[in-house]
Order: structure tokens, then sequence, then C-alpha cells
């Protein structure tokens, strides 16, 4: 029987591992061949090296900002100028200013954001910048800036270090910590009668996929506007721009570093995989799906677009919400595209001990070499 292209490769990938390929679930026997099926997609924009990589990035870029809605919300929004509003700023234990403000990215709404800059040391020092959105975290802008709301709070995020804005701007990184649209309190849609499975997340999908957008396009969008404003802080170096997020923020950095080339390190935590299992399973939240994706390609592909700059994935060996194999899979894909740009050592893939978190300590040698003059 002859295997499809993207199975194919995938299994290939389990295989060139040495890892035993185990299914991630069991679906019944028809389940599975049926969306073996369907799930192949016309992979129009898989990496397959007969072309120049960067020719291949520009078409794959282009198609992927039209799937998911960013082109039109471009075009739609083409004459609005976003505005910042900033907040009082308040000196935290004397290494760093905090500030919570806001930007209007379209009108009606707007996405608070904290800022956190370090003490200057004198003059007109600029310093890289840490992009850092959140995932399913209701309070995920406070939890990411160590901005708690009680003592259970703080010893849940300090636990599994997830105070990553908070870490950053103490190393030196002028941190932007922005809600995440659908994810966060303050910026999500309702669902009233619960017709969406009172889950927010899943009513910004419904709602996008009728105005013909995505989740993923409107983060994006956001994500953009925000580097946009960041670019003209005077503290802020814009040649040096990091961006990294946990478990759905994972997911927008990856999305915003394959779309935008000025993010010069990207690191997806808990986030990076293969859109499906070999078995079928689809491992992102509802409010994270490409309507057509793998008519586009694959989540390896996303991480081509985004060589030569540089690309850590980060992973837990007990997060129950990934499989290990179609990981590592993904990421030798990934690293086949690397390879072929002549980029080899500006990706990689590292495993924590712990499950679905931040793993700090693995990300911040890989971040500091990209960013070193």
């Amino acid at each position: 029987m002859k295997v499809p292209l993207c199975v194919g490769l995938l299994v290939g990938a389990l295989l060139a591992t040495g890892q035993e390929i185990r299914p991630f679930v069991k679906y019944p026997e028809e389940t599975r061949q049926y969306l073996k099926r369907i799930q192949q997609g016309e992979q129009r924009h898989a990496f397959k090296g007969d072309r120049a990589i960067r020719e291949w990035q520009n078409k794959a870029r282009s198609a992927l900002v039209k799937m998911t809605g960013l082109e039109r919300m471009r075009r739609e929004l083409a004459s609005f100028r976003p505005v910042v509003t900033e907040g009082k700023i308040t000196e935290v234990d004397g290494v760093y200013h905090r500030s919570l403000c806001k930007i209007e990215t379209e009108p009606g709404i707007s996405i608070p954001f904290y800022l956190l800059v370090p003490k200057s040391t004198g003059g007109k020092q600029r310093f890289p910048l840490f992009l850092c959105p959140h995932g399913h975290d209701s309070l995920g802008l406070h939890s990411y800036a160590g901005v708690y709301r009680d003592n259970a709070h703080r010893e849940k995020i300090l636990g599994r270090q997830g105070n990553i804005a908070d870490l950053a701007v103490r190393r030196g990184f002028v941190a932007v910590v922005p809600a995440t649209r659908g994810l966060a309190d303050e910026v999500v849609v309702p669902d009233p009668k619960g017709r969406h499975g009172n889950r927010p997340c899943r009513a910004q999908l419904m709602h996008c996929l009728v105005a013909g957008r995505t989740p993923v396009g409107e983060r994006v969008w956001d994500m953009q506007c925000l580097l946009n404003w960041a670019e003209s802080h005077p503290a802020v170096d814009k040649s040096r721009i990091v961006m990294s997020g946990n478990s759905g923020g994972g997911v927008v950095t990856a999305y915003t570093a394959a779309v935008d080339e000025r993010v010069s390190v990207a690191v997806p935590s808990c986030s990076f995989t293969s859109v499906v299992s070999p078995d079928g399973f689809i491992f992102h939240c509802d409010c994270c799906m490409v309507p057509g994706l793998r008519d586009w390609g694959d989540w390896s592909d996303l991480g081509g677009l985004v060589a030569p700059r540089r690309l850590l994935l980060v992973h837990g060996v007990k997060d129950g919400l990934h499989s290990r194999e179609v990981v590592e899979a993904n990421a030798a894909l990934v690293e086949r595209i690397y390879i072929a740009a002549g980029a080899a050592d500006h990706f990689d893939l590292r495993w924590g001990q712990e499950g679905h978190r931040f793993y700090p300590d693995l990300m911040w040698s890989f971040i500091e070499e990209g960013i070193e003059r």
C-alpha cells in the first residue's frame, strides 16, 4: 500500500530517531483510515528541497498570511493606526520599571500589556526586546509579568518558572507582555448560552470563521502592532527581538516568527509539533486551528519559515498534551530545512524533565547566543 507523503515523511523521521512508533491515541480502525485519507491535504507549500529556499519561503509565507486571514486584516485595517496608552510606572526591587499599558490594535479592541524596562545605568542604553504572549491562562499576562493576584497564584507560577518576563527583564531585556486575544480575561469573546462549550477561545474561533479570519491571524496581528510600537521605544534595540510563549503562547510565537522576519530568536515552549499524529490526532486547541492548513503544509514548514533566524523548540518529557516521538520527528524535518538554509546551528530541540511549562534554564544560552553583538 502506498503511504501518503506527509505520513511517510513523519514515519521516516520517527524511524530516523530510533524510537518506537507508538500511537498517541487509538481510534477505531475505520476512523483511523478515514482520518489518514482526509488529513493528507495537498501540501502545496511543503518544503521539498526542489527550489531555492528563499523562493520557497516567500511563496509559502505569502500563502500562510492569506490562509490565516491576516492578509484580509491588513487590507481591511490599512487606514487604521493603533493607539498606545502608557500606564503608571512602578519600580520593582530596584531592578526595573513596570507599567500596565494598552494598545488598540483595531477599532474597539484594546490589548492590555505590561512593559518591563531595566533601570538604565545611564546614557541612552538600548536593550533587546523580549515579547512573550501567553497561552490558556486567564491571568496569563499577570503570570508572565510576575504580578500576582494572591499567594496561591504566586506559588503556582513560581513553582513552574512561569514568570518568564520578570526573569527576562532581570537579565537585561525590555519585556512586553501582552494579553492574548481570546485567552486572557481582559480580551475574550463571551459565549452566551454556552453554545461554544463555555470556552471563550472556541467562541473566538467561531466568530473569526464567520468573518473570514482565524484567532491565529488576530493574535499575530496584535503581536505585529506591538512590534511596530516597540521598535520606536527609546529603550529597545530593534535589531535584537526575542519572542517566546508557552503552550498557546508558543503557537502565537511560532506563527509570528514565521510571518515576521523582525523576530531574531523564537522559542515556542510546549507547543511545536506536527498538526496531527500519524493516527490522526490533532494536538492543538480549536482556537489554534487554521482551516485547510494541511493543504499548505505542516508545522515543520512553519519552522522552516523562521530559517536562518534562530529557533529553539522546548518541550517537557512529562507533557501529556504532546507525543515525544512526534515532536522529535517534526523537529527532524525542521532541521532538514535549516541544513538546506546553511543554518543548522541556529536550530535546536531541548527537553525539560517535567510537564507543560517553561524551562528557562534551557532557553537563555540559546537566546543570548542569538542576540550577542
